[in-house]
């Protein structure tokens, strides 16, 4: 166990014993059974009738076994900048980059307004919906505030309702006295504005998540090398190596460890009571690259926005560590899966839609999607599992286990507005965390979930 993973269970035992510890959302409505692990998230110009609140003023009710019950809500301050701003510079006004991300008063790119906006993001739990409620509204709230939000499934039409109020006393907490997810972003070097090396790193960190599905743990920016799967039946070690960038198997001349390396910025780190943030830009001579790291309860979402100069290729991949030895390997080409045993296979070579590993270690299943205007553009899936004579090993220990995930194999053209015209592309892994024993059934019903997110609509009530 790493040393991240070591402070985030002394840490935990801390909050407990505050009376602060994470909790797992309740079961989920039964019109919404099989979306336990999904968010529902809504922007500020969903519900203009909130609008101009204050953010700490925006409580959530579900209506559930014939009673208003609290939920957990988070806000997320989002604005649009020029990238230059996250490095402290001042804005590029040649070929400026606007980008919207989320505020943060810790780093360059400032708060937010304090009041909810259009950009502004609203989260919740599809677990916490509940049944439409009658006319009433539970206590504290301002009278009249009430905006009932309609969840609905695309897949097959199902809906549930969650209602946002403006509170009338702050005896209502919007997390409602619980904490799904426990962030804990920590600098080695001291505070991010006076103590972060933009122009050049590395920033050394023991920044941890935990939840009480999994625990996570990153060691500088793009250091993401730590991973235990606390779902129930799982044996609680760290199966991950690291999670690996390159441009291709054994070259060396980029990878996670030459990033952190170059310059780079943080956007956000925000820990709140539904999700965490984690979102920072700089990869070499990609400094406007962007990764966001989303947490929730079960599920992470992973976004990484592409801008960077044309590039032959690029690969982005899961290197298990020694504890995941015996974790069966699985792809929706290859359903019936291999052993990861540090002994070479041959798997269909494809684009994979999800890739899973599971054992008594736990199950954790990602789900690839792609978002770019590149044409043509070949991808497929990476595998390699071999301790005697893998590829070149690039950074973290010197064998390949289990080492899966997605691979661009075709030229990628500039994707940097800062240098004139420039495609776009945005990769996501989602990320599910469980207990041990999914099934390829199981694995593609989160293919499934990740790419049909819940929809919401909204209306004044109830």
């Amino acid at each position: 166990m790493n040393r991240a993973l070591r402070a985030v269970t002394t840490a935990s035992a801390v909050l407990l014993f505050l009376g602060a510890c994470t909790t797992a959302p309740p079961a989920a409505p039964a019109s919404l059974a099989d979306r336990q692990a999904d968010p529902v998230v809504v922007t500020g110009a969903q519900v203009a009738a909130l609008e101009g609140a204050a953010v700490g003023d925006i409580v959530a009710f579900s209506w559930r076994n014939g009673a208003w019950t609290q939920v957990p809500v988070q806000v997320d301050q989002r604005k649009t900048i020029e990238l230059n701003t996250a490095y402290n510079q001042p804005a590029n006004t040649t070929n400026p980059v606007m980008v919207t991300v989320y505020a943060d008063p810790n780093t360059f790119v400032g708060g937010g307004s304090g009041v909810l906006g259009d950009l502004d993001e609203i989260a919740f739990m599809a677990a916490d919906t509940g049944d439409v409620a009658p006319a009433t509204e539970p206590p504290g709230v301002v009278h009249g505030s009430g905006v009932h939000l309609t969840v609905g499934d695309p897949r097959d039409g199902h809906q549930s309702s969650t209602y946002l109020f403006r509170r009338s006393s702050n005896s209502l907490s919007p997390d409602a006295g619980r904490h799904y997810v426990i962030y804990s972003f920590q600098l080695t070097s001291g505070a991010y504005k006076t103590t972060y090396k933009l122009s050049a790193g590395p920033n050394p960190e023991t920044s941890s998540v935990q939840t009480n599905f999994y625990t996570r743990a990153f060691h500088d920016r793009w250091l993401d090398d730590g991973l235990t799967v606390n779902a129930p039946g799982a044996s609680g070690v760290d199966i991950l190596d690291r999670q690996k960038e390159l441009f291709a198997p054994g070259q060396c001349v980029r990878s996670e460890d030459t990033f952190d390396a170059g310059e780079g910025a943080f956007l956000a780190n925000i820990s709140g009571p539904v999700r965490a943030i984690r979102s920072f830009i700089g990869a070499n001579s990609g400094p406007y690259t962007e990764r966001t790291h989303i947490f929730y309860a079960q599920r992470e979402d992973v976004v990484t926005n592409l801008r960077v100069h044309q590039i032959p290729g690029v690969m982005n991949f899961f290197d298990y560590s020694n504890a995941a030895r015996g974790m069966t390997y699985s792809n929706s080409l290859n359903t019936t899966g291999v052993t990861i045993d540090g002994k070479p296979d041959t798997l269909t070579a494809g684009r994979q839609q999800w890739d899973k590993v599971d054992g008594p270690q736990g199950a954790l299943t990602h789900v690839h999607t792609l978002e770019t205007t590149v044409s043509p553009i070949t991808i497929t899936n990476w595998y390699e599992d071999n301790d005697t004579n893998p590829t070149t090993q690039c950074t973290g220990d010197a064998v390949a286990l289990g080492a899966s995930g997605l691979r661009i194999t075709s030229s990628i053209p500039s994707t940097d507005p800062h240098l004139g015209t420039a495609a776009s592309l945005s990769a996501t892994d989602s990320m599910f965390y469980e207990s041990p024993g999914r099934s390829a059934a199981d694995a593609a019903l989160h293919a499934s979930q990740a790419t049909n997110p819940l929809t919401v609509t909204a209306q004044p009530g109830p």
